[in-house]
């Protein structure tokens, strides 16, 4: 076996440290989930790195110049802009997160199940 087929095995196949985990994360439910691994961090790092290159990016236009009222405004409003794109991304990963592990969690219950 591979180095590459060994990385995806052990990303597919879980330990009972896994199962453990994933079940106290289900116990909490579908939304505690998206809203801390959804909006919390996923698009709270993710507004982090895009807010910081954003203000970054208009840093460096506006070096030079003097700073305006319309620069500011501009710069508020894409922020505001990547923070909705965040929390947007978030929201769909981790509905995905959920959708996949919910599925490899049932599927090696019902594998161990029948094996009982």
């Amino acid at each position: 076996m591979g180095k590459g087929q060994s990385l995806i095995k052990k990303l597919f196949d879980w330990t009972p440290r896994d199962i453990a985990y994933w079940e106290k994360i289900h116990q909490n439910g579908l939304a505690n989930f998206v809203r801390w691994y959804g909006l919390v961090i996923s698009a709270g790092l993710l507004f982090l790195v895009l807010g910081l290159v954003t203000f970054f990016s208009w840093l460096r236009q506006v070096l030079g110049t003097p700073s305006t009222q319309t620069s500011w405004i501009i710069l508020v409003g894409q922020l505001i802009f990547v923070a909705l794109v965040c929390l947007i991304a978030g929201l769909i990963n981790s509905l995905i997160t959920w959708v996949v592990e919910e599925r490899l969690y049932r599927k090696y219950k019902s594998k161990n199940n029948a094996g009982l």
